[in-house]
């Protein structure tokens, strides 16, 4: 089991994160709630919950630190097949694009896709199994959940909208080196780029069933 890694240039190791937020949900009339007392639910027990709970997906570059992130909710689980595919599609207004060479899949993400390991390998990638106390993005879900208690309530209806000024914004700040920002350590040192195909294996690009 891996305890650390390095990587020499962008898009050579990209860290996945899926996880619970420990306080923040949605009411029936879509608006989002704090709760000071941390909700300890995990992906796969979801069901055993009558709150509707938000859903942080984090992808992050471990070279240059930059991140790409939607939020869900969990009485519609966006499958992260198709999170991913978004993540990596190119996009004008984005630089952070293309499949990477490993991906960190942490254990409680398998428990809920247990194909995601097979089917990114048949893109090419090697899949990096890592424990739930090892995600490179709980650091960036941190600064996500600072960002929204500055609006503490507020309808919840495009959570991508909303996710988007937060990490646009972080990606901008400057990058580990103290001089580039993380989006132009990326771009300065990002050598081939990867777009995944239109046709994924097992209609990855749809995510299938949850």
């Amino acid at each position: 089991m891996i305890k650390s890694y390095r990587s020499e240039y962008p898009n050579q190791v990209h860290q996945l994160t899926v996880s619970v937020s420990k306080h923040y949900y949605v009411t029936k009339t879509g608006v989002l709630k704090y709760r000071k007392k941390k909700q300890e639910i995990s992906l796969d027990r979801l069901a055993d919950s009558e709150r509707v709970h938000m859903i942080h997906y984090v992808i992050r570059d471990h070279f240059s630190g930059l991140f790409y992130a939607e939020l869900g909710l969990s009485n519609n689980i966006i499958p992260v097949q198709r999170f991913l595919y978004g993540a990596w599609a190119e996009e004008k207004d984005y630089s952070f694009y293309g499949i990477p060479e490993s991906l960190t899949i942490p254990s409680t993400v398998t428990a809920v896709f247990p194909e995601l390991a097979r089917q990114v390998t048949g893109l090419g990638i090697q899949p990096i199994k890592v424990t739930s106390g090892f995600q490179g993005g709980v650091r960036d879900i941190n600064t996500i959940e600072r960002y929204l208690t500055i609006s503490l309530i507020f309808p919840f209806k495009q959570p991508q909208l909303e996710i988007k000024e937060i990490w646009e914004s972080v990606n901008r700040q400057k990058s580990r080196n103290g001089r580039d920002t993380k989006m132009d350590l990326w771009r300065e040192n990002v050598k081939i780029v990867t777009i995944p195909p239109d046709q994924w294996p097992d209609n990855f690009r749809g995510g299938g069933e949850v």
